[in-house]
């Protein structure tokens, strides 16, 4: 496959697998919310919620699935290229490898979450949502399947328009035939003769004049009312700046340059109107064209002169102006940004550490352990859910989060040095929009 076409498509999926990751997080969200306005909050997760959350997970898959095709039907129409055959069977094996990484992947979110919710897993989550996706899958699979049907039509179709013209190719005619077909003819041609010989005969000169004196003509005939408008135009503008600025001078020369730009659009718009005048008269009259005084072609001559020159002139004093740098402003990192409170997690953690280090008994006695205990349970009323949440986002941006998110990782137990420093490190992949950055 091309490179280039790979690239884009790539491109394009990782944007749609982030807007659907953060869709599913956020349903997720919401149905935890709406459980804990409920009385039944302290209560473990039921049947119900689990299979929502199953069928969230389930939509997230089949949305990879289409946007994993839909990448590639985008990136081949801009390309205006076609797929062949092997690159149709090269895309479906990477929609069958999409779907079953995320049912993997899926898998091991559900099972954690329920870990974490102390929720009794009874039941296999990837079979449920092998079960769920066998319907996705079926249609993101039909729809590759139109997609090349519709490619091998328009690969067959120039072969057979080809195939056609060789069937109509001309044949040898009698001579009787082709006698009959000129006679046929002649008086046809006889006819066009003297309708050609009707038509004046126009050079690139002539055509030029008359467009000058035609122009010339309708400016002559419109000026009254169109000096009128830019007089009513100036007079505005006049009116306009004058109530925030008190320097009569620069109001004038304000109102004089309004006035001035209304009758250049003016004559732009009659510059713009009079070929198709031309041609109207042109074919209404049989290519005959109106007789129209010579003065009239060096008035034409003069308005498109002043067009064309004050334009000259006025763009050449704007541009000769220095132009202020413009400075974008700078992106500020949100409060909440994924990096900030992946550090101030670990700088939390750092420091509820190190307290209660400092108080811990020596030894290995009865008091240590209690005391062990207590720090302990203070994690993970303080700490755990924040962490665990955490390194499931880390986790959906692609970073390997390693032993922390692992079964008797953070959600069981609270994080040593070494796993805060980790943790750090895991918040320097990520810049301050959010994206990974790699080393």
């Amino acid at each position: 496959m091309d490179t280039q076409i790979k690239g884009f498509a790539d491109s394009m999926y990782e944007r749609s697998f982030v807007e659907s990751a953060v869709s599913t997080r956020a349903d997720t969200t919401n149905l935890m919310k709406q459980r804990s306005t409920k009385r039944t909050a302290k209560n473990p997760l039921g049947d119900s919620e689990i299979n929502t959350i199953i069928r969230f997970q389930v939509k997230h898959i089949e949305r990879c699935m289409a946007a994993r095709l839909e990448s590639y039907q985008r990136a081949y129409e801009e390309t205006g290229k076609v797929p062949t055959e092997e690159e149709l069977e090269e895309i479906l094996e990477e929609l069958r490898t999409v779907g079953g990484l995320q049912v993997k992947h899926s898998s091991s979110f559900i099972e954690n979450f329920l870990r974490a919710k102390r929720a009794p897993v009874q039941c296999d989550p990837e079979q449920g949502l092998m079960e769920g996706c066998a319907n996705a899958h079926d249609r993101v699979f039909q729809t590759w399947k139109i997609w090349g049907d519709k490619v091998r039509i328009k690969e067959a179709a120039p072969a057979k328009v080809r195939a056609t013209a060789k069937a109509e190719a001309p044949t040898k005619t009698s001579p009787k035939v082709a006698a009959q077909t000129i006679v046929g003819t002649e008086p046809e041609q006889a006819e066009a003769k003297p309708r050609d010989k009707g038509r004046p005969h126009r050079t690139l000169l002539s055509y030029y004049w008359d467009f000058f004196k035609r122009l010339g003509n309708e400016c002559h005939h419109t000026w009254r009312g169109e000096l009128a408008a830019a007089a009513l135009t100036g007079t505005g503008s006049y009116l306009l700046i004058h109530r925030v600025n008190a320097v009569g001078w620069t109001n004038f020369k304000s109102a004089g340059l309004s006035m001035v730009i209304a009758i250049a659009s003016i004559a732009v718009w009659h510059v713009l109107r009079t070929p198709w005048l031309l041609h109207k008269e042109g074919i209404s009259a049989g290519g005959v064209t109106r007789k129209i005084h010579w003065a009239h072609g060096l008035f034409g001559i003069a308005v498109l002169a002043g067009v064309l020159g004050g334009s000259g002139l006025y763009a050449r004093k704007q541009l000769a102006k220095p132009i202020a740098p413009v400075m974008a402003a700078p992106y500020l990192e949100p409060k909440n940004s994924l990096r900030k409170r992946t550090l101030g997690l670990a700088n939390d953690l750092n420091v509820f550490l190190g307290e209660r280090w400092a108080k811990r008994p020596p030894g290995h006695g009865a008091d240590t352990m209690k005391y062990d205990q207590a720090t302990l349970d203070l994690y993970m009323k303080l700490y755990k859910s924040r962490t665990v949440g955490i390194l499931q986002e880390l986790q959906d941006k692609g970073l390997d989060t390693g032993l922390l998110a692992a079964p008797g990782g953070a959600s069981s137990r609270f994080l040593l040095p070494d796993e805060i420093r980790q943790l750090r490190d895991l918040a320097y992949h990520l810049d301050e929009r959010g994206n990974v950055v790699r080393f």
